[in-house]
């Protein structure tokens, strides 16, 4: 089997931990302030330390501090944090450096105190949070990992497992990491995590069944999200289960109404050959009645497809659906001599022609019938030599044309029209070997 390449946050981001906490990744982020932060934003709460000296504009730079970092301009922000903690050298600053560092991407000069503020406040999880992902950007995985472990025995939080997992991914041990994510993921069901785990176990452990069997659980248990359901269509695609993509483009289709989900579910269906459920779809949880009309045509149940394309008429005012309601009235009465009924196609396709529709298809088809019935061979013959004026070599449109010429006895043409016809298709459909058949036995005296 050939590698299934599913999509791994990149590395450089995966300690950048983006799920139910307070803790996110910048780029994804909605909440800017956390909740653990939120008070050190109000300038009268902020704890008034005896030996820090207050600063004329300290209330300015905190507005442009906070006003750049909800416009998500990290760098610049953290300039001015770094600003406010070298003037006062507040707690709340130092932390706000620390984290508009991290998401800036800058490796602050103050994780010395960072790291003197953990040893003063060891409870503070955010604290931790910043050194381990800081550990990580500085490639000191081992250290990231004691902090991790440390993180994890005072937290129960789905953040902790997550981002204690990623020391563990950067230095490839999978089985660890996976075990973290799954925590993470068991007090959760965040489908970024298990994608996260998903990617693990297919592109580094080689565990597809295993993976597959995560995501149709994840998929029954909490639904099928458009990563969930995608991700499983990029798996069951490249192993040519298309059995398994009908119900997951059948759940895209209802949960979204996209057409291009609709779309993919009719093609599994008719790769699949199965017609039916194409059409039980269709008429039960969706409604396209083209695509509908067009399955019953392909399904042969020209009764629910002449009565659709009276519906269509009326609906959508379109003259070819008076063409579409002739073919199909018609392919329902074949060998039913019923000649009320064949009056009747002949009446829908004059209203086709005088409204305009002159597609080949329908020129042919109606051509072909006034032929084969015997009602006006001449007639007949007209209408498919306009068919033929756009498509000059379409053989469907010639066998018409040389069963017509068969008809009016002019065995010459006949012949060489539809000798043309079997040198391109051969003789493997029924009606053009009957065709032949009848015009190389008539006409052999006028080769």
């Amino acid at each position: 089997m050939n590698r299934i390449i599913i999509g791994l946050v990149g590395f450089t981001a995966l300690y950048l931990v983006g799920c139910s906490s307070t803790y996110h990744v910048p780029d994804s982020s909605k909440v800017v302030i956390s909740k653990e932060q939120l008070p050190t934003y109000n300038p009268k709460n902020f704890s008034k330390k005896k030996k820090s000296q207050s600063i004329p504009n300290e209330d300015e730079l905190i507005i442009k501090a906070i006003w750049l970092e909800e416009q998500h301009n990290y760098k610049e922000s953290n300039r001015f944090y770094a600003e406010l903690y070298n003037r006062t050298h507040k707690e709340e600053y130092l932390l706000k450096e620390l984290t508009s560092a991290h998401y800036a991407g800058i490796l602050s000069k103050n994780i010395p105190q960072l790291k003197a503020y953990i040893a003063k406040h060891p409870n503070n999880l955010q604290a931790k949070r910043l050194l381990l992902s800081f550990n990580l950007q500085r490639k000191k995985f081992n250290q990231a990992k004691i902090i991790g472990e440390k993180l994890i025995q005072q937290s129960n939080q789905a953040i902790d497992y997550e981002l204690s997992a990623n020391p563990y991914i950067f230095t490839a041990d999978y089985p660890k990491a996976v075990s973290l994510l799954e925590k993470a993921y068991q007090s959760t069901s965040n489908e970024d995590i298990l994608l996260k785990i998903v990617a693990i176990e297919i592109n580094y452990l080689h565990q597809i069944d295993k993976a597959i069997a995560r995501l149709e659980k994840h998929r029954k248990d909490e639904g099928c999200s458009e990563k969930i359901c995608l991700q499983l269509v990029s798996i069951y695609v490249q192993q040519n289960r298309i059995d398994k993509l009908i119900p997951i483009y059948k759940s895209l289709a209802i949960a979204t109404k996209k057409e291009i989900y609709i779309e993919k579910l009719i093609e599994s269906y008719l790769y699949s050959k199965d017609l039916k459920g194409a059409i039980e779809f269709l008429e039960n949880e969706y409604n396209n009645d083209t695509l509908l009309y067009s399955l019953y045509m392909e399904n042969k149940e020209y009764n629910k497809a002449h009565t659709l394309a009276q519906k269509l008429l009326k609906t959508t005012n379109d003259p070819k659906w008076h063409a579409e309601s002739a073919v199909s009235l018609y392919e329902l009465l074949l060998k039913k001599n019923d000649k009320t009924a064949l009056n009747q196609v002949i009446q829908e396709f004059e209203k086709a022609l005088d409204s305009g529709v002159r597609n080949p298809v329908y020129l042919n088809y109606y051509g072909y019938t006034l032929i084969d019935e015997n009602i006006d061979i001449k007639k007949g013959i007209k209408i498919i030599k306009q068919a033929l004026v756009q498509e000059p070599e379409n053989t469907y449109y010639l066998d018409s044309l040389a069963w017509g010429e068969y008809k009016l006895g002019e065995c010459s043409k006949a012949y060489k029209t539809m000798k043309k016809v079997v040198d391109i298709e051969g003789l493997k459909e029924k009606e053009i070997i009957e065709h032949w058949n009848a015009i190389n036995n008539q006409c052999k005296s006028d080769k």
